[in-house]
């Protein structure tokens, strides 16, 4: 399974490509911090011995979706620092089907009390419809670092759009 992900750049729009299990399952140290909501954890590639970084928060809400994502559905967003892959961004839902076209979609990210922005986002290579890679890093890592909280209003397949709020306040991110 592959994956494309956007280039920690601002302005670029060129994506490489790696394997899922880089993105979900590796084998890593967790470390949940007390004070916020962010987890924090690291894997080191058996081949390079070199460390992969990740902070990683889940939506303080659930939506329900219709069969079969029953239940309710969360989104996780992952700030990654990879040697390998460079810095990145993405958006997993639980359970659930992300909407686009084969050249991304955009979603709205609204910051504490500011004007909601539109942030370009792409499918994994393999278009799996579970995750999103965010585009513009640095934008998104400092309004992420500043705020206290963050809301994500995405489109699913068959759901419309729904909103997702995050507690983002208290990331020590220094990678």
């Amino acid at each position: 399974m592959l994956i494309a992900l956007c280039t920690s750049n601002d302005s670029s729009t060129e994506s490489t490509t790696e394997s899922s299990t880089n993105v979900t399952q590796e084998s890593s140290q967790v470390k949940k911090s007390s004070k916020t909501a962010w987890e924090y954890r690291e894997t080191i590639d058996e081949m390079t011995d070199k460390t992969t970084y990740y902070a990683s928060i889940e939506s303080e809400n659930e939506v329900k979706f219709e069969f079969p994502y029953n239940g309710g559905s969360s989104l996780t967003l992952t700030i990654r620092d990879s040697p390998q892959y460079g810095k990145n961004m993405y958006i997993k839902i639980s359970k659930g089907q992300f909407n686009s076209g084969f050249d991304g979609t955009n979603i709205k990210v609204r910051f504490d009390d500011k004007e909601p922005i539109t942030v370009h986002c792409n499918f994994p290579s393999d278009y799996s419809t579970d995750l999103l890679f965010l585009a513009n890093y640095n934008k998104l890592l400092n309004l992420i670092k500043d705020s206290k909280t963050m809301k994500i209003n995405a489109e699913f397949f068959s759901e419309g759009t729904r909103t997702f709020t995050f507690k983002t306040e208290g990331l020590e991110w220094n990678h």
